[in-house]
């Protein structure tokens, strides 16, 4: 039993490898962020008290740009409180602060700081020629422009202080607490979020816009009030076009995953890198997609289901990302074929393994741990092709185990981190089957089967040889249950090796084969017909 237990622990291991060069050091509780900002310059101000529970007696270690003077750490002071100062270093961009606590202790640290972002806090005039600040974290640049443990493996609760000329509104993650008028024209907007999120989504917002609700949408377990901010010019355009199902969108998920985490949603037109970002309960999208009129409702169905995976349910290390940007993608296209019909999820999905096809990303697996290059897991293996994995496991283990097991996942993991392995293991026990194979094939082999599939007449039969030509790079792929057709006739192949035949018994003359007709496998296949 223990030579089986270490043996299994072996062949799992690379689906819980976390090849991210930082981890966390301490347990980073929650971030209290203040940040003021100016109408005529890009220079902030910011004061951000983190609470930390202690997991050695290390020194607390944050990231801040460089850029930023620091003018005063502290830990365990309360404002003004010169008792609590402390000796500190900052050296290669990091904020480094010892102390004389044990591990499980708590502590709270405060940095104020100030200076010009290069990074993380965009500044500039939009498309329309105002200005506005909008937070774009991803990968790891939150930390350009508040100190940060900025991986996405620790998680923490969020509030904001955001001092901003009266001109303004301002966004940020959770509920709105209050607004407050100062005396000299600026305004501070407090921002709450009771539930932990990874720093990359630790957002605000900062601009003139035209806030719209579009009602409440979960309230089968909570009603959660869902709104659009865009730009003025694009309100009608918006509201009336990509979001206007954007509370259905949530009720559906809500049905099909699990209550929606957060207490709200909004949808905000920014200035961010990106076509969409998921900040929670704050998604960001590119302004230049509204300009264009090109933004779709595919883009909101993706940033939505990412609520619920990526933000309360996160990837604990960067070379999992298809546990996001895998699961977005594929509960898109379900939402397409429950709004607008089975062949919008069809075309969806074709869609996706055409980018597959083409992409030189192909040439690697999914969890590519020799990748470095965050922006560039930005790709085809975690986006369609994550999506393509959920799909063939949907189709091996049937609907309700599928779905029985992503449920499971969301609750196992909500709020926290997970790797591929924990899915893995949750998904087999929702099927009652061994998945192993399943994902090391999935996850760790590159590129997809590529058929040859061959029919001879014998008497009333077709004999079918399946032989697997893909790149020898791909290694080979088992493909149990392949669906083939000829003309009224369909047999199941199960396709372990580099060739594997197949009887039709009693096929028509004219029968065509044609393999996977209801489009279950990430394949290429090419028919032909023997004498």
């Amino acid at each position: 039993m223990l030579l089986t237990a270490l043996i299994l622990a072996q062949l799992q291991a690379p689906l819980a490898a976390r090849p991210d060069t930082l981890h966390p050091g301490h347990d980073a509780l929650h971030y209290d962020i203040t940040v003021a900002v100016e109408d005529t310059t890009k220079h902030i101000v910011g004061e951000v008290q983190t609470t930390w529970r202690l997991t050695s007696t290390a020194p607390v270690v944050m990231e801040l740009d460089s850029v930023f003077r620091v003018v005063r750490v502290a830990a365990d002071a309360k404002p003004g409180d010169k008792v609590g100062r402390t000796l500190w270093g900052r050296p290669n961009g990091l904020i480094v602060i010892p102390h004389q606590k044990q591990a499980g202790d708590t502590i709270t640290t405060r940095v104020r700081y100030h200076g010009t972002p290069r990074d993380g806090l965009i500044i500039r005039p939009n498309a329309y020629g105002d200005r506005g600040f909008f937070a774009d974290n991803w990968p790891d640049r939150a930390h350009d422009w508040f100190p940060s443990q900025d991986i996405p493996s620790d998680k923490a609760t969020v509030e904001f202080h955001v001092q901003a000329p009266i001109a303004y509104q301002v966004i940020a993650n959770g509920t709105l607490k209050q607004v407050d008028t100062l005396a000299y024209g600026n305004v501070v907007w407090d921002y709450v979020l009771d539930t932990p999120i990874p720093v990359y989504t630790m957002v605000v917002g900062i601009a003139r816009m035209a806030r719209t609700p579009m009602g409440k949408a979960d309230c089968a377990a909570r009603c959660v009030p869902v709104a659009v901010w865009t730009y003025p010019q694009d309100s009608a355009w918006a509201v009336n076009g990509p979001f206007r199902r954007a509370a259905a969108i949530v009720d559906y998920f809500g049905g099909l995953i699990g209550p929606f985490p957060y207490p709200s949603l909004t949808h905000v037109e920014s200035n961010t890198i990106f076509g969409g970002m998921e900040n929670a309960t704050a998604i960001f999208y590119d302004e230049k997609a509204y300009a264009m009129r090109r933004l779709d409702e595919g883009t909101v169905a993706h940033e939505t289901a990412h609520q619920w995976f990526g933000d309360a349910v996160t990837e604990a290390d960067w070379h999992h990302l298809w546990l996001s940007e895998g699961f977005a993608t594929y509960f898109s296209a379900l939402w397409l074929g429950h709004a607008d019909g089975d062949s919008a999820f069809r075309a969806a999905m074709r869609g996706g393994a055409t980018q597959i096809f083409h992409s030189p990303a192909t040439e690697r697996p999914i969890i590519d741990t020799a990748a470095r290059d965050l922006m560039k897991l930005l790709n085809t293996n975690n986006y369609p092709k994550g999506a393509w994995t959920l799909h063939e496991l949907r189709g091996l283990v049937g609907d309700s185990a599928f779905f029985r097991g992503v449920r499971e996942y969301y609750h196992t993991y909500r709020d926290s981190t997970a790797l591929s392995a924990d899915f893995a293991a949750i998904m087999g026990r929702a099927a009652g089957a061994d998945l192993g194979w399943f994902f090391r094939q999935a996850l760790l082999q590159p590129g997809y089967p590529v058929l040859d599939v061959r029919a001879r007449r014998k008497g009333h039969d077709l004999v079918v040889t399946i032989r697997q030509t893909q790149k020898p790079l791909y290694g080979t792929y088992r493909i149990p249950n392949l669906q083939l057709q000829a003309g009224t006739e369909r047999v199941t192949a199960d396709v372990e090796g580099p060739e594997t035949t197949v009887r039709v018994r009693d096929a028509a003359k004219d029968a065509a084969v044609v393999v996977d007709p209801d489009g279950w496998w990430l394949l290429q296949s090419t028919v032909s017909a023997e004498k």
